[in-house]
């Protein structure tokens, strides 16, 4: 194995950083053009393959509470993907840092490259609880295989992980009560071959009791399709739900909450190309196990509805405040608290509808009977906000819309200024 040290001597000064340390290199990257972080890299090469992380931690943070990690696809580079702003708004919510990198696999030694990273930047960035923070992790492709592996290696610190184009890998080892107790959800193109791995499969853990959902996206291939759309809200949501308020992670390991998965809910995956999917509060569903996906709240079972439910005849695009600009699926919407957002209809595949209902979540946001077919979702909070319609015809079918993602980021602590960057 071998270490390296990457000189960035200007800004390590500035910092305060010693170069001079002897094995895998750390130095502090230049800040993002938006001047709200600092970040420190970590390099080491294993196998002759050279592995980069990059940590990038919110400046002013006192105490970093938990790692929001995402690692590269193959031949790919997340190591600045904290500016875009669903990671942003995820950071400033929960006071996470970001984790990216270049030149991951889903092997163990990415995660053994990880660990050391911490290690070392905790020792030198003087932000010591790096090594106790749990994880909030996604992925595309490779990314959503180290993903599932940090799943599998650490389960007690992951407070929920969502591979996308890709698979939670057991190979070699049976899924432990710690790793059916992770919250976890699959999403991967309908045209995507992704078969059990290791001769265990997710229905086989949703027998168990395993927390575990997936869905696949209509006419999906081995691509990103919008999926941030379900992911962020689901990492944000378990956050919630796991953190516990009075943790320190100052002076150990978080104790991570458990769930119950009699209090979440149930998509029916049988259901997918029915017009509709079926979903169900999970103490209300009887039927098998293995055949349903498990989703922590009801929100997030909205969300999915409209997100895994085939052939939807509706279309939802959003106008962000007064600006001439409509929003597209699958593009993620930014705007500051306060916002109204116009939520435009495309009904042309059911023109014999009667009533539209328009949701943030599960909250429904109000009902119209009779054009123009659109809604509007005044004064935005700080959050994810997925916006969706459930629509009746004469007949009384019910059918969805797409989903629209718009991401409110928290205004800085003191109500003015972003934080200027170390040069």
């Amino acid at each position: 194995m071998r270490k390296s040290v990457r000189p960035v001597a200007v800004v390590a000064i500035l910092l305060g950083l010693s170069l001079a340390a002897r094995g895998a290199g750390l130095a502090s990257a230049p800040a993002s053009q938006g001047p709200q972080y600092v970040s420190y890299d970590y390099q080491e090469t294993t196998e002759n393959m050279v592995k980069d992380v990059r940590l990038t931690i919110p400046e002013g943070l006192d105490t970093v509470r938990g790692l929001l990690v995402v690692t590269n696809p193959s031949g790919n580079d997340t190591r600045d993907w904290h500016r875009q702003s669903g990671y942003r708004a995820f950071m400033a919510l929960h006071g996470f840092a970001f984790l990216g990198a270049r030149g991951f696999t889903s092997h163990v030694e990415s995660f053994q490259v990880m660990q050391h990273a911490l290690e070392k930047i905790a020792r030198e960035a003087h932000h010591p609880e790096l090594v106790n923070v749990p994880y909030a992790t996604t992925g595309f492709s490779a990314g959503g295989g180290f993903a599932s592996r940090l799943l599998v290696e650490a389960p007690e610190r992951v407070i929920a992980c969502v591979p996308v184009s890709s698979r939670i890998n057991f190979t070699g080892t049976t899924p432990s009560a710690a790793n059916l107790a992770t919250p976890a959800l699959v999403i991967s193109g309908e045209k995507e071959s992704l078969a059990p791995v290791g001769g265990v499969s997710l229905e086989d853990c949703r027998d168990k009791g395993a927390l575990y959902g997936w869905m696949t996206v209509q006419g999906g291939g081995h691509a990103m399709m919008g999926q941030e759309v379900l992911a962020l809200p689901y990492l944000d949501t378990l956050v919630r739900l796991r953190y516990p308020a009075d943790a320190d992670v100052r002076k150990g390991p978080v104790k991570l909450k458990d769930l119950d998965a009699s209090g979440g809910w149930v998509a029916d995956m049988t259901s997918w190309k029915s017009g509709l999917t079926a979903i169900a509060a999970a103490k209300d569903f009887h039927g098998e196990a293995g055949k349903t996906s498990w989703l922590p709240t009801e929100d997030l079972a909205f969300i999915y509805r409209a997100y895994a439910t085939y052939d939807r005849l509706l279309t939802l695009t959003l106008q962000l405040g007064s600006g001439p600009a409509v929003l597209t699926p699958p593009a993620v919407g930014s705007a500051k608290a306060g916002t109204d957002v116009t939520l435009l209809v495309d009904t042309a595949k059911f023109g014999d509808w009667k009533k539209l209902a328009f949701y943030d979540g599960a909250h429904c946001l109000g009902e119209i009977t009779a054009d123009p077919p659109q809604g509007v979702a005044t004064k935005l909070t700080a959050g994810y906000h997925v916006f969706s319609l459930l629509g009746t015809d004469g007949r009384g079918n019910v059918r969805t819309s797409n989903p629209m993602l718009v991401v409110v980021a928290p205004p800085p602590a003191d109500g003015g200024a972003e934080v200027k960057s170390h040069p």
